[in-house]
């Protein structure tokens, strides 16, 4: 075809000439039409060609309804496929088995490996909404929608815990469950009762399970993940702002006020105009000296708005050489996981 032949400017150009005829076909409802200009465009990797095609195969538009095509057109299904395949047939079969295709009854599934699933609908879900609780994962679809994105919605719930899993280096989670930061610690205890709950002993802190928990299950995992990120960001509120309000007083550098945020490509940062610092919960992740060195590199910026020579001298100033070198990244932390 011609777009293998040409350079990649007149490649790119032609998939998007696709995916725009098939998307005025599309709005006109010519499915069989658009289905196939969308499927040229997707083989070749245009991703918003790729999405329309993963819709057209779970309503049934311009091709034969078909969840397991569908999910492998969807962006972010492509690396899972296989690995859902199972789940999405056991969960399909149920589907099927009890006649709930067309419905929007909440319903509840139970697999072996994730534990109960719960599906609900609601006018308010303007996207599908996963969350893990204690015992269960839920679902929330918004009524519009039709079934299929329902099990589309629980393989992604599904997707995101195995891809967690994988990607998690702190192994199995269960009563020897063990986690060492410098400024924050964590452990598992089973508790005789039936509901969560945790202990704080100075930087300790222990998540009480229920007695009858099971560790086996993922939405167990997930949920004690979520539990330990809470108490993680509960022991930045508390030492966080203290700890910035003790260099303030040494240093005389002026805050307004501190936030404990979870910033997503930041340590900390500087408001100049509210002078509010806002930190990254997970600093108590690193170390001590870290966290100092990051607090102080905020509160130079009430002085230097840049960072420039006159930034690092002021640094300097306040600070140590070394507080320097952890600051320019030669040293310190470089953590980006919730937990």
């Amino acid at each position: 075809m011609y777009y293998n032949l040409g350079d990649g400017y007149y490649s790119q150009r032609l998939k998007e000439q696709q995916w725009e005829r098939g998307k005025e076909l599309f709005d006109r409802r010519e499915y069989a039409a658009a289905v196939a200009l969308f499927r040229r465009a997707a083989t070749d990797g245009l991703s918003r060609a790729e999405s329309y095609l993963g819709y057209c195969h779970s309503h049934g538009l311009g091709v034969e309804r078909n969840l397991f095509e569908a999910l492998r057109w969807y962006r972010w299904k492509e690396r899972y496929a296989a690995w859902i395949a199972k789940d999405v047939a056991a969960i399909r079969a149920e589907i099927e088995e009890r006649g709930l295709i067309d419905s929007r009854e909440p319903v509840t599934f139970t697999d072996a490996e994730f534990g109960e699933i719960r599906v609900t609908f609601s006018a308010n879900a303007d996207y599908p909404q996963v969350r893990f609780n204690a015992g269960y994962i839920g679902v929330t679809l918004h009524t519009s929608e039709p079934y299929d994105l329902a099990v589309a919605a629980i393989c992604k719930a599904l997707v995101n815990a195995d891809w967690r899993r994988q990607k998690s280096d702190y192994g199995r989670i269960d009563e020897n469950f063990q986690l060492d930061y410098p400024l924050f610690k964590l452990r598992i205890e089973r508790g005789s009762g039936a509901k969560y709950s945790y202990r704080c002993e100075g930087d300790r802190y222990t998540i009480i399970t229920p007695q009858s928990v099971n560790f086996d299950l993922v939405s167990t995992r997930e949920y004690i993940i979520v539990y330990g990120v809470k108490l993680l960001r509960k022991a930045a509120e508390e030492y966080l702002p203290k700890r910035i309000a003790e260099i303030s007083k040494q240093t005389g550098l002026y805050y307004s006020k501190c936030r404990v945020e979870h910033l997503r490509k930041y340590n900390g940062f500087y408001h100049c105009k509210s002078a509010m610092v806002m930190l990254d919960y997970r600093l108590m992740k690193s170390s001590a000296e870290f966290v100092d060195v990051v607090i102080l590199h905020e509160l130079v910026h009430s002085l230097c708005k840049n960072h420039d020579k006159k930034f690092y001298d002021t640094l300097l100033h306040y600070g140590t050489e070394r507080a320097v070198a952890v600051d320019k990244g030669s040293i310190g932390y470089n953590g980006s996981s919730d937990l």
